[in-house]
């Protein structure tokens, strides 16, 4: 009997653990979504990041932040490519 009860109550966690961790989003996910938030004017400060920048490192995000400043300026394009023109303009 108390076999059957531990392997209930193993299934059990282990259907939990499953459960939980299919919910969840991946890095990947996270910072992807992070990117359009960032990219629609959401809120960019140390302090005070965007919902769906939560769950990346700072380091992640701040990599975020730098890359849609860069974005913003218009130094690099939407494929990541450098706008040599653009870098070395000193109209700004």
């Amino acid at each position: 009997m108390r076999t059957r009860t531990t392997a209930a109550a193993i299934t059990a966690g282990l259907l939990l653990v499953v459960t939980l961790t299919a919910c969840g989003k991946s890095e990947d996910e996270i910072a992807a979504d992070c990117q359009k938030a960032l990219a629609a004017g959401a809120t960019t400060t140390k302090t005070e990041r965007p919902d769906a920048c939560e769950g990346l490192s700072q380091d992640d995000y701040d990599a975020l932040v730098i890359s849609q400043g860069l974005k913003d300026s218009g130094v690099i394009d939407d494929d990541g490519n450098v706008d040599m023109n653009e870098l070395l303009n000193d109209n700004q």
